[in-house]
């Protein structure tokens, strides 16, 4: 995914509890955090605070909260306590930081540059990087049930031109070696394939040319 197309995730501390996957977010007005959140900070449901206010979405449909809560929020050296409203819902973050808290804290949020700037008190700008580990995939094993959805979708190896002589009469393959994806092929009006059944580096077979 290219950067301006990704949420800006960052990495924030509450109450000295780390958390990350923190959504920054401009287009909405106040601070959201989801009620499972609760738990994981060392918060009780009847610290939340009731309130009058209500949540309404792009669709201008309303929402209930559960109410709200105010904690320090820790942001590299700056520390602002912060209101945020508890709603009983799942989300694909695990804190979201609005206008309340960007126009609050004077911070700059940048999706295109996937970084969050913040002018201190004391003329110091600090650049806050996005956190990119939501977007990587760690694949150590693959298999059938893990391969398409880890690898379907990535590169895996150079074209089969760059590593075969051209030939019409040849149908050329993918095969993943415990090493990595290889290029083979097969002579068509062959009963054998040109392959070893141990695991050979590109360059072996005869009709092959050698870089």
């Amino acid at each position: 995914m290219q950067n301006h197309l990704k949420p800006l995730y960052i990495r924030v501390k509450i109450e000295q509890v780390g958390v990350n996957k923190v959504l920054v977010d401009g287009g909405a007005a106040v601070n959201l955090m989801p009620q499972f959140m609760l738990k994981k900070l060392g918060i009780f449901d009847t610290d939340v605070k009731p309130h009058n206010m209500v949540l309404s979405n792009y669709e201008g449909k309303i929402g209930h909260t559960l109410g709200v809560i105010q904690v320090d929020l820790t942001v590299r050296s700056i520390t602002r306590p912060t209101m945020f409203m508890v709603v009983p819902m799942k989300a694909n973050y695990n804190l979201l930081l609005g206008r309340e808290w960007i126009h609050g804290i004077g911070a700059v949020p940048s999706t295109m540059h996937q970084r969050v700037s913040i002018w201190r008190a004391d003329g110091i700008v600090e650049n806050i990087e996005a956190d990119q580990s939501y977007f990587m995939r760690k694949v150590n094993q693959v298999d059938k049930e893990n391969f398409d959805r880890n690898l379907g979708n990535i590169s895996p190896c150079s074209p089969a031109e760059d590593a075969y002589s051209r030939n019409k009469n040849a149908l050329y393959f993918m095969i993943l070696h415990p090493n990595g994806f290889q290029w083979d092929r097969e002579i068509m009006g062959d009963f054998e394939k040109e392959k070893s059944t141990e695991t050979r580096p590109l360059g072996w077979n005869e009709d092959v040319d050698y870089f």
